[in-house]
């Protein structure tokens, strides 16, 4: 998977720096997804990557907001099923639903941008199961190794990932995109931070 990897870096959806995450959590480097639907052709081909990986029957798609829906309309749309998403808090006007789109009775894939903790995911598997659809498993394209492949796994949803970011930092040092002081850097931070794959 080298090749995303390089191109994920020369279109600046890893960037390095001090960032804030919605954790709190301050990170040496941002794994930015969002700028991934910018760049139609490098999104569709990580995304047929991320479909081929998934082993596992579902007939519904549900994004978690906001990093998610895009990756789930390109998956729903793709495979021609039903797409959802998943607030994070629960809309205070109209018709003030947590979930969006019909996805009642249906198994359905719970897909983010990037997996941390696992918290957003879970939430969103949570609401989904409120509305009697059952959730199958869940996707990401990056893993940053923080605990959401046990969370998952602690409640019977298996985590889909195309990468990690230990995989990711390996592939920049050997291709000479960043100097060993900020691999260095970047692997303290997530060997402090990691949690044990399941």
């Amino acid at each position: 998977m080298s090749w995303f990897v390089k191109e994920f870096y020369r279109v600046g959806i890893i960037r390095f720096g001090k960032f804030k995450l919605s954790s709190g959590i301050e990170s040496p480097y941002y794994i930015d997804l969002r700028r991934l639907y910018s760049f139609p052709d490098l999104a569709f081909k990580v995304i047929n990557e991320l479909i081929k990986i998934i082993n596992v029957k579902y007939d519904a798609v549900a994004g978690v907001a906001t990093g998610g829906i895009p990756l789930a309309a390109y998956i729903a749309f793709t495979k021609r099923i039903p797409l959802g998403y998943v607030r994070v808090e629960r809309k205070s006007h109209g018709m003030e639903s947590k979930v969006e789109g019909v996805l009642e009775g249906r198994k359905v894939l719970i897909v983010d941008d990037v997996a941390t903790t696992g918290q957003s995911l879970l939430t969103s598997a949570k609401a989904l199961k409120a509305l009697n659809a059952s959730v199958v498993a869940a996707a990401a394209v990056v893993d940053r190794e923080q605990g959401a492949r046990g969370v998952l796994a602690s409640e019977g949803i298996k985590l889909y990932t195309l990468i990690t970011v230990t995989e990711i930092f390996n592939v920049l040092l050997k291709e000479g995109l960043i100097d060993n002081a900020t691999y260095r850097e970047v692997m303290e931070y997530t060997l402090r931070f990691k949690v044990r794959r399941l």
